[in-house]
């Protein structure tokens, strides 16, 4: 696998939504394989991409290796949900069982570097020790935590006294929150919020490119450049320290003109821009 990026405080990192890849969708032009090197962690977002379809075979055999040389690590995206999953029993056991199944189903299956989770729900206290603890067996198998060069990840929208991530905090390699369309002023009420519990070395915020047909319209990527959310996200720092870096969702989108609902072609020009704000190139 690529090498881990911790602790690096220029990073970039990717959601691809996988229904828009070429080979999961033939009147797609873009593909999961070809996101650029300025991409440090390109995330596998899977929604409306069944077992059956071909693009998984490709992710393992094509892409992946060819990210690799670039030296981007490739990391599978879940639901909180999956770490409820009914079939298996609230207890350590069935947490340990659940944690391995995610790892081999989600990450080893196609030869990937690590698992993100995404938490945008509140959970009820008992789902939420019950989410905390499989957690706790999936840091066994994955991320710092684990003796190995892969990677655990958090993203949320939620704060940083959520319950479940009060209670792992300590697991994951970075954590990501989506600010998408949130205003500046609202960044570091956030971070403090987290600040107690993780350093801002493993702390990102990310925007969202727009979404075709006015998909959760943010606005973080409006033009020119230069007055974009997107930009000043990349930019902002929490107060007397630096964060780790920044993240985008929906990427397959980059460089589409804003309210553009045309499916087209990308040559990732936001991405590489941000890079350069970023590393100071």
């Amino acid at each position: 696998m690529a090498a881990s990026p911790y602790p690096r405080t220029d990073l970039q990192m990717a959601y691809f939504r996988t229904w828009h890849d070429r080979v999961a969708d033939p009147a797609k032009p873009n593909c999961f394989g070809d996101i650029p090197a300025e991409v440090d962690v390109a995330f596998v977002f899977p929604d409306f991409t069944p077992p059956e379809n071909p693009f998984w075979d490709v992710l393992r055999e094509e892409y992946v290796p060819a990210l690799h040389e670039r030296g981007t690590a490739v990391v599978r995206t879940t639901d909180i949900g999956t770490l409820l999953d009914p079939a298996f029993p609230d207890t350590p056991s069935g947490h340990r069982a659940l944690a391995e199944k995610l790892v081999g189903e989600l990450v080893h299956a196609h030869g990937l570097d690590g698992l993100d989770v995404d938490m945008e729900n509140r959970l009820e206290p008992a789902a939420a020790d019950r989410a905390a603890a499989v957690f706790h067996e999936l840091s066994r198998l994955l991320g710092k935590e684990s003796g190995t060069d892969s990677l655990l990840i958090y993203d949320t929208n939620l704060g940083g006294d959520e319950p479940v991530f009060r209670d792992t905090a300590e697991l994951y390699d970075y954590v990501l929150v989506q600010a998408y369309g949130r205003k500046l002023e609202t960044l570091q009420p956030t971070w403090d919020t987290f600040a107690p519990l993780i350093p801002a070395e493993r702390y990102l915020i990310g925007f969202s490119f727009y979404e075709e047909f006015d998909l959760n319209r943010w606005d973080d990527t409006s033009e020119p450049v230069e007055d974009s959310r997107a930009l000043a996200y990349a930019q902002w720092q929490p107060a007397g320290e630096t964060k780790a870096g920044v993240f985008s969702y929906a990427i397959d989108r980059d460089g589409v003109a804003f309210l553009d609902d045309e499916i087209t072609a990308t040559e990732y020009p936001w991405t590489r821009l941000l890079s350069q704000h970023l590393r100071g190139s």
